[in-house]
């Protein structure tokens, strides 16, 4: 979208980016995203029921994270302000990114232990790990199904920045 490109400003111009050049549609869809995705590691930060978990989130995975975020939304910003785009889709699909690598090594060193504690009589770990599992697909169900109406509906350049946006969030778990 190079509606931003015509701005004089530098305030014009993120406001333009930020704003989807005023596509109600996408403001709506990538702003929802965002929340969503931005819930779901606020609420498995603070899921502190698993030792798994207490210790590889502690408090400088969580500053971590946070630096990462305020990182991918000035990515985000200048990515458009050099490129001529608007939205903000890469942020979610960087926290997207970051939750699929965070998720798949804690289920990786918790499948024995989930396994060997799961007794139908008595709701337990095993139990409170099927609930998280459930709400993790379930969001990232919702950023795979947008990704895809994207594909649709634009330019491929876009398909291929959110999967780029995907690779960094895990990049950024990593290193966090």
């Amino acid at each position: 979208m190079s509606e931003c490109e015509n701005s004089e400003h530098l305030i014009e111009q993120t406001e333009c980016i930020l704003t989807y050049a005023g596509s109600t549609k996408d403001i709506m869809i990538n702003y929802a995203l965002i929340a969503i995705n931005i819930l779901l590691v606020i609420k498995l930060f603070n899921n502190n029921t698993e030792n798994i978990r207490r210790e590889r989130w502690g408090i400088g995975k969580r500053w971590f994270a946070a630096f990462g975020f305020m990182f991918v939304v000035l990515f985000q910003i200048v990515l458009c302000l050099i490129v001529g785009c608007a939205g903000v889709s890469i942020i979610w699909c960087a926290i997207c990114g970051w939750i699929l690598r965070e998720e798949n090594l804690l289920l990786g060193a918790s499948t024995t232990s989930v396994s060997t504690l799961h007794d139908t009589t008595n709701p337990g770990p095993a139990t409170q790990q099927g609930k998280k599992i459930d709400l993790v697909s379930l969001v990232l169900f919702v950023d795979i199904s947008v990704i895809i109406y994207y594909s649709i509906v634009e330019e491929p350049i876009t398909t291929l920045a959110h999967f780029l946006a995907i690779i960094m969030g895990s990049c950024i778990s990593l290193f966090g």
